[in-house]
């Protein structure tokens, strides 16, 4: 396992020497290694068989490796091209199971893969891969695998996040479970995560995942400094309107942290973004895009500035010698001038129905939920209500007030809102007439009782509309508080 801030990212010369030092001859990679030309054939020169497993996009030149296993290479004819990095290697598990088999090297019963969903299921979620397909009833099935885990660290690691009895969803994989594992890797090194997931003590697991619990908390406090930095820089840089796509590099920010926050800067000004870390003259950082930009082919086409890069559509990484950075950046700004129309920059705020307060009843919520698992590529609902009132106080929650519950009435119907980030934008529009509003319903269960709430996802004054059509395909976020933000 790479420490990231010394190695970076997969595979490196220096690390083929120490493992073939080690007396190792066979390397499996995970994730990695498809643009691993050099590092393979030293490898090789050294007596190593290498096998790769990974999903990103491969280059025109492959590594000459004992065997390859990336669903994106052009002869390969696997139906799921959007199985994460653990998804390709449960293929080639159950592959190997199958394999033994067929060839009796089992005496007793075969390993039970079913119960290792948890941890596919994990990565699945966490690498923000379509939930579709396959994936889908991965997902589906390894919810149901977290909930009933034997595994010790995966137990601890649900207690810390206070999910420990509830119901497991895509969001406890994604905001609790998935940001506590990646913190140490993110930070260091990853072998705690690794020491966590494969401990068998239950009591050696709980003090991993507490470990891990305080590491995550460090890293929202160093994202946190860095995101503030970076949005200074924007507008002190571009005012309001930042160009096509932002690139920006700080000799400050932590190399392990700049991706998340490329994501969230990236999601707030609907640019692709790269952010990036400069140490010793070299430059080295992550990618996040949108929808309409494909941030590989960016890459693909500024390859002259960059030392090594790799990724896919929507995340990427790359290094480089810092001189380039503003070559790099003119580059790419450039690039996403001439692929992207004035609207690709502008998020859009999809509405999956316009419905009546009336219609969100309890059975309507249950039948709703039989759409779940969402994710990437299967988006939970979004709603939207016209001309609505606000009818009772809002009520500011949270330690610094950011969240706010109130009711809204629309004719006769009544009914619980809940927004989390939003109370600002709430209480700024509480003493219009009339509102409209997007929200995704929800069934909140207190003390063995269920009620149907909306989780609002943005508000606006109300505008009278001629028909509902151009809102279901979707319309421009501007005029909706809330709408394009982290909520």
């Amino acid at each position: 396992i790479p420490e990231r801030s010394s190695e970076g990212y997969g595979l490196n010369v220096a690390a083929m020497h120490q493992l073939a030092g080690n007396g190792i001859r066979l390397l499996i990679t995970v994730d990695c290694g498809i643009t691993a030309v050099e590092e393979v054939a030293v490898a090789r020169q050294l007596g190593i068989d290498t096998i790769i497993t990974d999903h990103h996009q491969p280059p025109e030149c492959l590594p000459d490796a004992w065997a390859l296993l990336n669903p994106h290479q052009p002869a390969c004819r696997y139906p799921n091209k959007h199985l994460c990095g653990v998804g390709v290697v449960f293929k080639l598990i159950t592959a190997l199971r199958a394999a033994c088999r067929e060839a009796h090297l089992f005496t007793g019963r075969l390993p039970n893969l079913k119960r290792h969903l948890d941890l596919v299921t994990l990565g699945t979620i966490a690498d923000v891969t379509p939930i579709r397909d396959e994936n889908r009833i991965i997902v589906a099935h390894g919810l149901r695998e977290i909930e009933q885990t034997r595994k010790p660290g995966l137990r601890a690691l649900r207690r810390v996040s206070q999910r420990e009895g509830k119901p497991a969803d895509a969001g406890e994989v994604g905001f609790h479970l998935a940001p506590r594992i990646n913190a140490t890797g993110r930070l260091g090194s990853a072998a705690q995560s690794v020491a966590l997931l494969t401990a068998l003590d239950p009591h050696e697991a709980h003090e991993l995942a507490q470990a891990l619990d305080r590491v995550n908390q460090e890293r929202r406090d160093m994202q946190r400094a860095i995101e503030d930095a970076v949005h200074e820089r924007i507008t002190r840089q571009y005012g309001p309107e930042p160009p096509a796509a932002i690139v920006l590099g700080d000799a400050s920010w932590h190399h392990g942290i700049v991706g998340i926050v490329a994501a969230r800067v990236a999601e707030k000004y609907h640019r692709p973004t790269f952010l990036l870390q400069i140490e010793n003259g070299v430059a080295r950082g992550s990618g996040r895009s949108i929808p309409a930009f494909d941030l590989y082919q960016g890459l693909q086409h500024c390859a002259q500035w960059l030392q090594r890069y790799g990724g896919h559509k929507y995340a990427a990484g790359l290094t480089m010698d810092a001189a380039q950075l503003p070559y790099f950046q003119e580059d790419l700004i450039r690039y996403a001038d001439d692929v992207l129309d004035p609207s690709d920059l502008e998020p859009i705020l999809a509405l999956d129905a316009i419905v009546l307060l009336q219609d969100i009843t309890l059975g309507f919520v249950e039948q709703m939920e039989a759409l779940a698992p969402y994710g990437a590529g299967n988006p939970i609902p979004v709603l939207g209500a016209y001309d609505v009132r606000i009818a009772s106080t809002i009520r500011r929650l949270g330690q610094q007030g950011q969240h706010a519950k109130f009711q809204v009435k629309q004719e006769t119907a009544k009914l619980e809102v809940i927004a989390f980030q939003l109370a600002d934008h709430v209480q700024s529009l509480a003493s219009e007439a009339s509102l409209d509003i997007a929200f995704t319903p929800i069934l909140n269960t207190w003390q063995g009782r269920y009620n149907v709430e909306l989780q609002l996802r943005a508000l606006r004054h109300h505008r009278p509309q001629h028909g509902p059509e151009g809102e279901r395909r979707g319309e421009r976020t501007r005029g909706w508080r809330g709408a394009g933000e982290k909520n």
